[in-house]
Parts: C-alpha cells; structure tokens; sequence
C-alpha cells in the first residue's frame, strides 16, 4: 500500500512502527506517527514547532496522556489501527487535491490534523498548527513550483533568502557554493543559524558554528582536489519560510576509479528575523558520479 509514498513518508512509518513498540502499543496510533514524522522531517519538524516547544516537549506530552506498556521486540508486526488507516487514506486525498503524484510527509501531516479528535491532531491544534492554514501555504508551494526548472526554483529562494535581511546576513546559496570550493570552513560555517548542525560523509554531527568550521575543515582534507566546483542539484520549499537544497560536488578521480564519486551535500534553511540561515546541513559521499542536471 506504500507504492505512492516518498521515501521520506516510508521511513515515517517505519519510525511510527518502532515508536509504538517501544511504548508496548498494540497498533500504530497517531501519536506514533507524528512523533515519526518529527524523528524523519527535519525540516517539517522545525516548521511545526517554530516558537512553539521542542519534539522532546512533544514526546512528553504523548507520553503523559497514553498507557505506556512493556517494550514489543520489533522483529514483531505492529498494525495500524483504524484510525491511522484514516489519516493515511486522507492523506492519499490530500496529495491528490495538491495534483500530487507522490504521497510526502506534508500529506501525512494533513491527514494528522483531518483526523481532528486523535491524540496527534489535537497536540498541534493546542501549538497553533491550523489543517486550512497549512492546506493554503502547501497549495501556493505546489503552484509556485509547478512546471518550474531548477534554475528558476534556485532563481525564487535566492530571491527570497536576499529579501527582509540586512545585506551582511543574508544568505546566499552561490555565495556557501564557493565558500566550500574554496576550502573557507570560517565562512562556510557562517551562513549556519546559531544552533546549526552539519553531518560529515562519517555521519559525525558538528554543532555550532566553532564546531562546524572544524568539521568543514575535516571534510575538506578528505576531498582537497580531488572535487569539481559544486553545483545546485535541486531545490524544494517547505512553506514560504523554509526550503531544502541539494549540492553535488563530482569528485576528478582519473585512475582513481574506485574511489567516492563525489559529494552531495542537503541543506535545510530557514528565513529568520534577520535573513536565512542554514539549520543543517548532510554530507555524504556519492558512490559514482552524479548526473548532470
């Protein structure tokens, strides 16, 4: 029954799944699948929350109005029950009504709040999160974006990002591009907000941006001439005030033909008070060489 979802949305479900053994739940409820899409979609997660508490906050929340039961080993099948059957439908529905072929994370979180009187709905109802205010911002994205090339969606969140801050905290994406070619882990980590994280190819999480200069640093010793200038790969919004962005750096390996392809760097950004700022950002090596866009 997944066949439509994102691989984004599947992993939802995994993480629903895990989330409901470890409470001793007997199917996967909506709580459980709000707390798996806080644990896959970053971006999302941020989003939701804003101003408005943490995931942990969230967690326990949950755990203060449910039964908490002894662990099930997640070798074992947990259903879904009736009411997230519900929330999946509708979020097939949702997808459909935003022409959507793919059902992603935006869809499932629709499907949360149209089931108004779950566990899950009712927790983002009390932050503020509105299903008509969410339904409007999702179909301006899906509109903006329709028929668009990547250089005209990189075109609209460069313009974005560059309007409503001062000139010296603006960020720009061409601008962290060259940071990077250059080997500037200083400015690269810069265009990070102040909480900002960025994961090397080694999985190792670098926070702050002190840290962050150092694991710059760090990746860039393992790939110093060795990587063509990056390029923008893609570019996908979340809302009006929060966008994720993919960069492809293709590694010049010559006799080097076993070695990593390249590399894809995923950023998540997000528009503050003072202009964008990158709140994190995944490094992992490509296995072969990544296709011109």
């Amino acid at each position: 029954m997944f066949e439509r979802y994102t691989e984004k949305a599947r992993r939802v479900i995994f993480f629903a799944r895990y989330e409901a053994s470890q409470y001793g739940a007997a199917s996967i409820k909506s709580e459980h699948l709000l707390l798996g899409l806080l644990r896959e979609d970053w971006a999302l997660n941020k989003r939701i929350l804003r101003q408005k508490g943490t995931a942990e906050d969230i967690r326990k929340e949950i755990e203060s109005q449910i039964t908490i039961g002894k662990r099930i080993s997640t070798s074992v099948e947990v259903p879904l029950s009736v009411e997230s059957k519900r929330i999946l439908n509708m979020a097939a529905e949702e997808a459909e009504r935003l022409g959507d072929k793919h059902i992603g994370t935006e869809h499932l979180l629709l499907g949360i709040l149209r089931e108004e009187q779950c566990l899950a709905a009712r927790i983002l109802q009390n932050r503020g999160v509105a299903l008509n205010t969410l339904r409007v911002e999702l179909a301006e994205r899906f509109e903006t974006l329709r028929g668009r090339s990547l250089q005209e969606r990189a075109a609209l969140l460069e313009k974005r990002m560059s309007a409503g801050g001062v000139a010296e905290t603006a960020v720009s994406l061409a601008e962290l591009i060259n940071a990077w070619n250059e080997g500037k882990g200083k400015e690269f980590a810069d265009f990070f907000a102040e909480d900002g994280q960025f994961v090397d190819s080694q999985g190792q999480t670098w926070s702050g941006k002190a840290d962050i200069e150092k694991g710059a640093a760090r990746a860039f010793s393992s790939f110093q001439g060795a990587a063509s200038p990056g390029r923008l790969e893609d570019v996908e919004f979340v809302g009006s005030d929060a966008a994720i962005a993919s960069i492809v750096w293709n590694a010049e390996l010559g006799a080097q033909a076993h070695g990593p392809g390249g590399l894809r760097m995923t950023l998540i950004l997000f528009a503050t008070g003072s202009g964008w700022r990158v709140a994190r950002a995944h490094l992992a090596e490509i296995q072969g060489p990544a296709s011109a866009a």
